[in-house]
C-alpha cells in the first residue's frame, strides 16, 4: 500500500505536469487565433481567384483542351501532398493523416507513388517505411515558414512534373479547419484540374462576365493564373492545416488539464483517508497504552 509520502509525490509530479498542459493549452489558444486571422485573411483571394479561373474557362472555346484539363491516358505516376504537423501532444491529427494517405496509396497499388511531405510527422513515418514504388519530396520549413517564394517555387514544380509527364494526377491530403474545435480530413485533386465540377459551381458567376473583351487573350490570363491558382490551394492546405493542429492540440492539452485536476482529486481523497488512518491508529495505540497503565 503507498505511504503518505509516495501519495505526496504523486501529487506533486501530477501538479506539475498539469502546469505544463495548461501552459501548452493557453499557447496553443493564442497560436489558433493568429493562424485563423490568416487564414480568413487568405480565403476571401482564394475564392476570387477560382471565380476568375472559372470565368476565363468559360471564355475560352474548348478549355478542355489545356493540358492541365486534360488527364494523362497512362496513368502510371500518383503525387500525394501530404500536411501533417512539426510535433505531437495534438491528439490523433498526424495518424488520422498518415492513415488517410496509406489508404490513397493502397488504391493505387499498380502506380509509382511520389510522397511531397510537409511536417516533420509524416516524414518520419514513411522514412522508416521504404517501399519500392514509394518515393519521397520533403520540405522541412515550409510548415513553420510558408513564405511566398517557396510556396510559388513549389507550385511551380508540381506544374511542371504535370506537363512533363511525371506525375499523372496530384493530391492534396490536409485537415481542414471548420472552426476551432472542429476539423475533417481534406483529399483534393489539384492536377488535372477538374473544369465541370467547377464550372457548375460558378455558373452564375460564367454568365455575368461572358461577354467581357479580355486583353490580353483568355488563354493568356488563364496561363498565368493557373500557377497561381495552385499556388493558392497549396498555401490554403497549409494554413487550414496548421490551424487544425493548434486547435487539436488545444483540445488534447485541455483534456490532459481536466485528467490532471482529477487525478489529484482522487489522490488527495486517498491521501486524507490514509493520513485519517494512521491517526486513528495512533490514537487507539495511545488510548490502549493509558488503558493498560490504569489497570
Amino acid at each position: 500500500m503507498a505511504t503518505q509520502k509516495d501519495i505526496r509525490k504523486k501529487i506533486g509530479g501530477v501538479k506539475s505536469t498539469q502546469q505544463i498542459t495548461r501552459a501548452m493549452k493557453m499557447m496553443s489558444t493564442a497560436k489558433l487565433r493568429r493562424a485563423m486571422d490568416r487564414l480568413n485573411g487568405m480565403r476571401f483571394y482564394l475564392v476570387k481567384l477560382e471565380q476568375m479561373v472559372c470565368t476565363l474557362c468559360s471564355a475560352i472555346e474548348k478549355p478542355e483542351l489545356h493540358p492541365v484539363f486534360q488527364p494523362h491516358k497512362n496513368r502510371r505516376n500518383c503525387g500525394i501532398i501530404l500536411i501533417t504537423g512539426d510535433r505531437g501532444l495534438c491528439g490523433s491529427f498526424n495518424h488520422d493523416l498518415i492513415k488517410q494517405t496509406q489508404a490513397l496509396i493502397r488504391e493505387r497499388k499498380d502506380m509509382n507513388c511520389r510522397l511531397f511531405l510537409v511536417g516533420r510527422k509524416g516524414y518520419e513515418f514513411f522514412k522508416r517505411r521504404p517501399s519500392d514504388n514509394i518515393s519521397m519530396d520533403y520540405f522541412p520549413e515550409l510548415l513553420s515558414h510558408p513564405e511566398s517564394d517557396a510556396i510559388r517555387l513549389a507550385a511551380k514544380n508540381f506544374l511542371s512534373f504535370y506537363n512533363n509527364n511525371a506525375i499523372d494526377e496530384l493530391l492534396l491530403v490536409y485537415t481542414g479547419s471548420v472552426s476551432a474545435l472542429e476539423r475533417r480530413i481534406e483529399v483534393k485533386k489539384m492536377l488535372p484540374f477538374e473544369f465541370r465540377l467547377n464550372q457548375s459551381k460558378n455558373e452564375h458567376h460564367s454568365r455575368a462576365t461572358i461577354d467581357f473583351e479580355f486583353d490580353p487573350s483568355p488563354d493568356v490570363i488563364l496561363n498565368s493564373l493557373i500557377p497561381r491558382y495552385i499556388e493558392g490551394m497549396f498555401l490554403r492546405g497549409i494554413l487550414e492545416s496548421s490551424a487544425a493542429e493548434q486547435g487539436a492540440r488545444m483540445v488534447a492539452m485541455g483534456a490532459a488539464t481536466d485528467r490532471a485536476e482529477e487525478m489529484i482529486s482522487d489522490m488527495t481523497l486517498l491521501y486524507n483517508r490514509i493520513r485519517q488512518a494512521a491517526i486513528t491508529k495512533e490514537l487507539s495505540e495511545v488510548i490502549g497504552g493509558v488503558d493498560a497503565l490504569a489497570d
